[in-house]
């Protein structure tokens, strides 16, 4: 297929347009590079566009004529969206009617969505499965749900089979550390947050050491960048009817607090990991973890790598040459 990938030269679009090449597919990048980096896709033709810039979406679709979407495009941070709620609907909301309206216009067959375990908000049962209500505790969540319900009402009234994939936290690297996250000292990402403070012996800010958890900590669900990646590309293929359409679960099922995590760094690194206690954020939940078998039993996907593989990916990648030279 012919696949345009927004959002395709940030950390998780490098890589599912790694596994769109590999499976023979024909990948295309719409990205404004505010996150991402075209050294992330070298191989594939990259246009610099905003997707709120409805003139320049339509353009690239109009010259590319896809015939399947994956839409990962956005801003992601729960904190942040509780700050300045405005830019999240502009872009998330705003941004993704955009590019929905110019992919019916334009007969696009196939969308898939980058959606966001925060529609859960903080879920009363955990493993949390497709069929909890969702309650969104930050704009950011909010924003993701609505675009769930945008592409279900717009796929639905032209016949485009779709998919919402909601993933939970996504960390790792390639296990040759030929591909990363670009990371900038303002990530939200804890992976690398904790890898930063172990190279540079600067305090790791922790929101939350309080809750009523095994160690005070939250727990989270962490899945492997290419488990993620190879999870767009098989739903993707398999969306053939309309009865597989609607809203994914993609996680391990295995919670991970971030007391955790920082160990598990500091065991592979060697070094200590200063910390630094904070108060809880607004917009976070204690704990969020998935029940990713409905992904399986009708895409046949399941995750590969476990918790110890990400850390080793990513302690490779971080500590690698081409991570430092970004």
């Amino acid at each position: 297929m012919r696949v345009l990938v927004t959002g395709g030269a940030g950390y998780i679009g490098s890589f599912v347009v790694r596994h769109l090449l590999g499976q023979g597919h024909e990948a295309r990048v719409l990205d404004n590079l505010s996150t991402g980096t075209g050294r992330a896709v070298p191989d594939v033709p990259l246009d610099v566009v905003d997707i709120r810039d409805a003139d320049k979406v339509e353009a690239v679709l109009a010259a590319f004529s896809p015939e399947a979407v994956i839409h990962l495009a956005a801003l992601k941070s729960s904190a942040e969206s509780v700050r300045s709620p405005h830019l999240y609907y502009d872009v998330n909301v705003t941004g993704t009617a955009g590019m929905l309206r110019a992919a019916l216009q334009h007969g696009v067959e196939r969308f898939v969505f980058s959606s966001s375990c925060a529609v859960y908000g903080s879920p009363q049962i955990c493993p949390v499965d497709e069929r909890t209500a969702p309650c969104p505790q930050s704009p950011y969540g909010e924003t993701k749900l609505t675009g769930e319900r945008m592409l279900g009402w717009y796929a639905r009234s032209a016949g485009m089979r779709y998919a919402s994939l909601r993933y939970f936290n996504v960390a790792g690297a390639a296990s040759d550390a030929s591909l990363g996250e670009f990371t900038s000292e303002s990530t939200s990402q804890l992976v690398p947050r904790v890898i930063d403070s172990a190279l540079r012996g600067t305090n790791l800010e922790i929101y939350g050491t309080d809750y009523p958890t095994g160690d005070g900590t939250a727990l989270r669900d962490y899945i492997h960048v290419e488990d993620l990646a190879a999870a767009h590309v098989q739903v993707l293929e398999r969306l053939n009817s309309a009865e597989v359409c609607g809203e994914y679960n993609l996680g391990t099922g295995r919670p991970v607090s971030v007391q955790e995590v920082v160990e598990a760094i500091e065991r592979r690194s060697g070094l200590p990991v200063p910390r630094q206690p904070r108060p809880r954020r607004a917009g976070d939940p204690m704990v969020s973890w998935a029940d990713p078998a409905l992904a399986h039993r009708v895409f046949g996907w399941s995750p590969e790598r476990d918790f110890d593989e990400i850390v080793r990916s990513a302690w490779l990648w971080h500590t690698s040459g081409e991570q430092r030279q970004a």
